[in-house]
């Protein structure tokens, strides 16, 4: 079993003001993003040093905490995680990537900072470690907490990340974009547009197909209705840059605990070439495919997806010794 520190006590924040006791909210008292809670469990939330994290969980044994990308939250692992929730404890937090609530106007939004907010939700949990899970720029976010917090993670699943100084062109132009003036103004007025949410650059490269309406309302609705969550946004894209992935790189290949890594055979945007080398590269790598599917295997091919890691998790298990 991966280790869980029995008896700690989860730091649940309650937003509305009225006290700090630690206590699961009702779906009423969470806030508006409330989709997918039938399938993931409730909105939650953690106080951590950055700020207040949203997170859902569903399930019960080892922890696998899943780490979303850019302009999504937890609702993008709502077609994997309850596959699992038989044998695995399924954590899928809201990080602050451009869809989550509250915004955390004090926290270090960095590729860096984001992989300390995994490291903080694993404590707020009271978990020694868990298997981590992340998908575009969260595998980003995962190989850095692998590298910087190895004994944190039991194993890693890293579905079409960047890798090392890989940097696609459709980032290069989101993070110019963000650096512009009136790129708060210009986020708030395009971001609701289906036209827009289409284009490379924002969901058209990383999905195969459109995500469904009561979900796309989940992604932009934080960003286009709350300046903080935007402005939070914007912070982060402007931070964005491959070196972070690239210091890192050795000690990403020094990671000895097992390590899946899933290309979907259409990727247009993460390396597909790198990510089976990293694979190659790792001491317990795997590598594996998914057809049919861009970069988003989450939203594009959940069932083929919540597969693999059904038939990966318990071999990371036994292999490391939990």
């Amino acid at each position: 079993m991966f280790a869980d520190r029995t008896g700690a006590v989860r730091a649940v924040h309650d937003p509305t003001g009225h006290g700090r006791a630690p206590r699961r909210l009702a779906p009423s008292q969470a806030g508006t993003n409330q989709g997918g809670d039938e399938m993931l469990g409730p909105r939650q939330y953690l106080e951590l040093a950055q700020g207040t994290i949203g997170y859902r969980e569903t399930g019960r044994g080892d922890p696998v905490v899943f780490v979303h990308g850019v302009c999504c939250n937890s609702s993008a692992w709502r077609g994997v995680a309850p596959a699992l929730a038989d044998n695995w404890r399924c954590i899928t937090p809201d990080f602050p990537l451009g869809s989550h609530s509250p915004a955390v106007p004090d926290a270090d939004l960095s590729l860096p900072g984001q992989a300390e907010i995994v490291v903080g939700v694993l404590d707020a949990l009271g978990l020694d470690r868990a298997v981590i899970v992340g998908n575009g720029y969260g595998g980003d976010i995962a190989q850095l907490v692998a590298a910087r917090h190895p004994d944190r993670v039991a194993a890693l699943v890293l579905v079409g990340p960047n890798v090392d100084r890989s940097y696609h062109w459709t980032a290069k132009a989101v993070v110019t974009m963000a650096k512009l003036p009136g790129a708060e103004a210009s986020t708030r007025m395009l971001l609701p547009r289906r036209t827009f949410q289409r284009l490379p650059i924002i969901y058209g490269w990383v999905t195969k197909r459109p995500i469904p309406d009561a979900i796309m309302a989940e992604y932009v609705g934080p960003a286009v209705q709350d300046r903080a969550v935007r402005r939070d946004l914007i912070r982060f894209l402007r931070g964005v840059t491959p070196e972070y992935l690239a210091r890192a790189s050795a000690q990403v290949r020094r990671f000895e605990r097992p390590v899946l890594v899933v290309s979907p055979d259409e990727d247009k945007v993460f390396p597909r070439d790198a990510a089976r080398q990293l694979a190659a590269d790792l001491p317990q790598g795997q590598f594996a495919t998914i057809a049919d599917s861009f970069a988003w295997a989450p939203e594009d091919q959940p069932a083929e997806l919540a597969q693999l890691l059904l038939e990966f998790l318990p071999t990371a298990s036994a292999v490391s010794g939990h």
